[in-house]
């Protein structure tokens, strides 16, 4: 008994600094948040920017996502849509868009397919190549969102004026997932998705987030972009590396946060998250083996406790001190979580019931989510196979990767074997 009270103490002890810990740095999200709220749009910046936007199918709301990116509030900018191959489903619908907003200048790039690294990468290079390789002048600025994002009208100019003052070589952006029908895939990975917002903050450990980023050109070629993303699977994790290794600055806005429909069953729930995750670990370890070893820790804590309460109490013993650690970090994680929730509220675009819907579940059931998210890095530990929209890849290191199937060339092979079947017959 005496061992299990030392387990008990050295546990209770972790868990309630790691608590107080991050209360602190709610505290100081807090204070980022509101700061960033009071400083108003200025709205005349008068960089040139290229925003550049991969696209592979037809995403949720796609139509409506394209439409927000005509529709930006900023004076000087270009869109240029690239794409696997001229029959992508998402050509028709950009071209449509073009012609609705002639006002907009517009391009089209094809990059065809990959073949030695990821297929969104492929796509990037080709379109940078593309936007600075021309005659033309070039863009100050290159911005680049996703095609399942749907940012505001005040979000590229917010991204922009982000670089402004210099201090930061690349500006950020996140997404909040709202699901799609209220499913218990959809609360949950809406749920472990949006507590990494709470990780955002003034401090110089910001990562890039492919969905909605920018960088000066003049910085983007300093930093050995595009030939830096070579062999690469993961875009924006090679951009954070090289900022931090070169003693730069990722500068995150949280105006720049867009939505995401979340649309998952349990299978693309889980295909997802070990995706997130086994890039996390093999493109930015530290951050990987933080996820693992904080969420051990708090796992520890609270489920440790209770479950050491529960050992110490069927023998009649003190199973107070244990429980009352445990509800101690319960109660600190909700007095956090809740704090993130309210902070966080008036930079989304999203209805109050749904964000509320979301919010309560993040604050309340956060033990679960934890659990849920840790479960998730731990599947990670082996094996470096992920499935990413149609392409098989396995990442042999992170300037190495290999392409093990492309369904779209599956696709192509089985209708030319049919055409020629048919001709033979």
């Amino acid at each position: 008994m005496d061992a299990g009270f030392l387990v008990c103490a050295v546990l209770g002890g972790i868990g309630l600094a790691q608590a107080l810990a991050m209360l602190l740095h709610a505290w100081e999200h807090r204070r980022f948040y509101r700061r960033r709220r009071t400083i108003p749009l200025q709205g005349n910046s008068p960089l040139h920017v290229a925003l550049i936007a991969p696209c592979k199918g037809i995403d949720i709301n796609f139509r409506g996502n394209l439409l927000a990116l005509f529709r930006q509030w900023y004076p000087r900018y270009e869109l240029c849509f690239v794409v696997e191959s001229a029959d992508d489903p998402a050509v028709p619908v950009i071209a449509r868009l073009a012609r609705e907003h002639p006002d907009v200048n517009c391009r089209i790039v094809t990059a065809g397919i990959a073949e030695d690294c990821g297929q969104k990468v492929h796509n990037l290079m080709s379109a940078v190549n593309v936007v600075l390789g021309g005659t033309g002048a070039k863009p100050d600025v290159l911005a680049f969102v996703d095609s399942d994002a749907c940012p505001h009208s005040e979000w590229l100019a917010r991204l922009v004026e982000r670089l402004a003052s210099g201090k930061h070589a690349v500006s950020t952006g996140y997404r909040w997932y709202v699901p799609a029908t209220r499913s218990w895939a959809n609360r949950l990975l809406s749920a472990i998705n949006n507590t990494i917002i709470n990780l955002t903050g003034p401090h110089g450990f910001n990562l890039a987030w492919g969905g909605a980023w920018a960088i000066r050109t003049e910085e983007f070629t300093k930093l050995g972009l595009p030939e830096a993303w070579a062999g690469s699977l993961s875009d924006d994790l090679v951009v954070s590396g090289l900022v931090h290794r070169a003693g730069l600055r990722v500068g995150y806005e949280p105006h720049c946060l867009v939505t995401s429909t979340a649309d998952f069953n349990w299978q693309s729930c889980c295909e997802f998250l070990r995706r997130q995750f086994v890039v996390a670990r093999v493109y930015a370890p530290r951050w990987w083996h933080f996820g693992f070893w904080s969420g051990l820790a708090t796992l520890a804590c609270f489920w440790g406790m209770l479950t050491f309460a529960w050992q110490v109490g069927a023998t009649n013993g003190p199973w107070s001190v244990p429980l009352a650690i445990a509800l101690f970090t319960y109660l600190a994680g909700v007095l956090r979580l809740d704090l993130a929730a309210r902070v966080v509220r008036p930079f989304v675009n999203v209805g109050g019931e749904d964000y509320r819907w979301v919010a309560r579940w993040n604050v309340w059931g956060w033990p679960l989510i934890s659990l849920a998210t840790w479960l998730a890095v731990a599947s990670t530990i082996a094996g470096r196979t992920i499935t990413w929209r149609g392409i098989t890849y396995r990442l042999d290191s992170p300037w190495q990767t290999t392409i093990l199937k492309n369904q779209l060339e599956v696709r192509k092979e089985r209708h030319s074997h049919a055409r020629t079947a048919t001709r033979a017959a």
